[in-house]
């Protein structure tokens, strides 16, 4: 059973019923990519951001490429079930590159390390210092492997902007940093 989307006031949501069908397609391709989030999420965890794809052949590089291109155009043209199948695809897709890469004995990350993407930029962290020469000699971005305790020295030195925000809201998150012209000195 699927629901329509309302006006706010518990009614029938206004709008052609075109429009109706297009939210509705929307959320089947929104439902169809979480399986494939989560894998693409894993799998970035576990090799890095950008970088298992660099470590298997060109052609299954390539079809993981067309793979993807394939997927996007149909979430362009909100087919939820052409999005399905896509997913299913590079999902498949993601397994085949893992599995390469294991064969070929490609080291993965330290296990102690996470890799993420934030702003276009592929980082990892670890979790103490003694991570970090191995996940910076794995990384694509060696200049972007940071340690746990770096964060949290950063954090600290916004810690009394932060602080009373996340008292007075409970659960908020952190988005934005930013220095006012002339900024204060770094503390090192």
């Amino acid at each position: 059973m699927s629901r329509k989307p309302t006006d706010g006031s518990g009614g029938q949501a206004k709008g052609s019923p075109a429009t109706v069908a297009w939210v509705e397609q929307a959320q089947a391709v929104t439902e169809a990519l979480r399986p494939l989030d989560r894998i693409a999420v894993e799998m970035e965890g576990k090799w890095g951001v950008g970088r298992l794809v660099r470590l298997v052949s060109p052609d299954m590089a390539a079809r993981f490429g067309s793979a993807k291109d394939k997927l996007n155009e149909a979430i362009r043209s909100n087919d939820g079930e052409e999005v399905a199948k896509r997913a299913a695809v590079m999902i498949r897709g993601w397994q085949a590159l893992d599995k390469a890469a294991t064969e070929a004995g490609c080291e993965a990350l330290p296990l102690r390390t996470v890799a993420v993407q934030h702003n276009g930029r592929a980082y990892v962290v670890a979790w103490d210092r003694a991570d970090v020469h191995k996940a910076a000699k794995l990384s694509i971005a060696p200049e972007n492997v940071l340690t746990v305790h770096e964060l949290l020295v950063a954090y600290e030195a916004l810690r009394a902007k932060v602080d009373g925000v996340k008292q007075a809201f409970p659960g908020a998150e952190l988005m934005k940093v930013s220095i006012p012209p002339g900024g204060d000195a770094l503390p090192f």
